[in-house]
């Protein structure tokens, strides 16, 4: 097994030496983590309807679905910054579940797929380039001698979503000198592989489908109170939107370079903590606009107090069903939960 080696001057690594990790070889030495008996912060949480490739946007964070109902997921090994791609029950490993970003060409049905992972684009990799198939790894660093995974999209058969029956797709590929389909062995996860054409049965085909992620507007109060469990906070809904739709760390750091709020300083009374928040608000609501998203972003305002003094940030909803937050004057990103401040007042 050769070793993988972090290439300098590439995409996010303009300044690592480079350095060698080995991974397992031939099978992922460990299974996922094991599932917990405490509810999925996805429970509540809607997939859109199955999307068409030229339904999707540059901003979209979608999810990929088989036809079992389970996520592509990343189970990350080493330090952090690899790790190996498995389909996953939502309801079991919700926190696996990567959001991803497509590059879609539409005539020649190719898929470039990237996961977004600390607010890096990871690349999805083959462990090898043998004919006789590979497992899949996504990392975020350039892994020497190993093959980048672009697909090749071919529609085949339905699958039932939301109760709906919709068109689904296999995603496969040439490595070495064979055809190859991304699939997995079925139950609550499987690790996904590249295997030959021929010796994919019918109950390892993964027929897939493309998903944005929604938040109910009931879920938004229920996750409020389990982010603030002790603090007697009201939650009114003001306005009557039925659903919201998740957006990742990367995405919530986009709508901040589009607001072009590091152009703006603090200045007491006239430009404060409070029209940073709503400046980062109403940007959200503009870059949902522009892409004609069927949805609003699942971005809001939260105001609260400590003993020194008040504050106003902005919250929102990412792919894994959390309360995030950032802070508008320095894109600064963390754990709602985290917040030095007891919440008062909350807007969607």
């Amino acid at each position: 097994m050769p070793i993988h080696k972090f290439v300098a001057n590439q995409p996010h690594d303009l300044t690592t030496s480079i350095a060698g990790q080995v991974l397992p070889r031939p099978d992922p030495a460990l299974p996922p983590p094991a599932p917990t008996s405490s509810p999925s912060p996805l429970a509540g949480t809607e997939l859109s309807d199955a999307l068409r490739l030229k339904q999707i946007t540059a901003d979209d964070r979608l999810v990929l679905r088989d036809q079992h109902g389970r996520l592509l997921c990343v189970h990350r090994r080493g330090d952090g910054d690899w790790g190996w791609a498995y389909l996953g029950d939502p309801d079991l490993y919700s926190a696996d579940i990567a959001p991803l970003l497509l590059r879609v060409d539409t005539a020649s049905h190719e898929l470039s797929v990237s996961v977004e992972l600390d607010m890096q684009n990871w690349t999805l990799f083959a462990n090898g380039d043998s004919n006789t198939g590979e497992y899949v790894f996504a990392g975020w660093k350039a892994w020497e001698g190993y093959p980048r995974l672009n697909f090749r999209v071919s529609i085949t058969g339905n699958t039932v979503v939301n109760d709906q029956e919709v068109p689904a797709f296999t995603l496969g590929m040439k490595l070495g000198a064979s055809r190859m389909l991304l699939n997995s062995t079925t139950g609550d996860w499987g690790w996904l592989k590249l295997s030959p054409v021929k010796n994919v049965s019918e109950t390892q085909l993964c027929r897939f489908s493309l998903h944005r992620l929604l938040v109910p507007i009931s879920k938004v109060a229920a996750l409020v109170k389990e982010t603030w469990p002790d603090v007697d906070l009201v939650y009114r809904q003001i306005i009557l939107d039925g659903y919201y739709q998740a957006i990742s760390d990367q995405h919530a750091r986009a709508i901040w370079y589009n607001s072009q709020l590091s152009n703006y300083h603090f200045k007491p009374e006239v430009f404060d903590c409070d029209d940073f928040a709503m400046a980062y608000k109403s940007q959200a609501s503009k870059d949902a606009y522009l892409q004609n998203a069927l949805y609003p972003y699942a971005v809001g305002i939260v105001c609260g107090e400590n003993d020194q003094r008040g504050h106003a940030a902005n919250l929102f909803i990412d792919q894994q069903g959390r309360l995030r937050l950032i802070e508008p004057q320095n894109r600064n990103i963390n754990r709602a939960s985290e917040w030095r401040y007891k919440p008062f007042f909350v807007m969607l």
